[in-house]
Formats: structure tokens, sequence, C-alpha cells
């Protein structure tokens, strides 16, 4: 999912829900000026995947949140 369509249309107050865990608005922007592009949650082990051009990662909802 690209992160720009998960956002848009939402305030900095909203949270986007994925399954059984939530993202601030505010920290998907963040992870967009750190150059990541793309998302994918992954149930089984709740960890996230994040990608762009020049980046990749993976991430749990809780590391995600402490990028802030």
């Amino acid at each position: 999912m690209k992160i720009e369509e998960l956002i848009s249309g939402r305030k900095d107050g909203d949270e986007v829900a994925f399954d059984s865990v939530s993202l601030p608005v505010t920290v998907l922007k963040k992870l967009m000026s750190d150059g990541y592009s793309y998302l994918k949650f992954y149930k089984d082990n709740s960890t996230f995947s994040l990608w762009g051009k020049t980046c990749t990662a993976c991430f749990t909802e809780r590391q995600i949140r402490e990028r802030k």
C-alpha cells in the first residue's frame, strides 16, 4: 500500500487501522519524510515492512511509534 494513499484525507490526530493494530497519521507522515513510500502489514507476526527508492526496513508497531 502506498503510505500517501493511506493518509490521504486524514488529519494529524487520526489513526490508520491495520487489523489488530493502528498507527497515527503523524508517524506515517514521518516515515514518508524518511524516504519510505510503501507499507505492508503482516498479521501473523504483527510487523510492518516498509520500503522506498533508497530504503527498506521491517518494524513492529512499537518501533514505528517510537520514531516520532
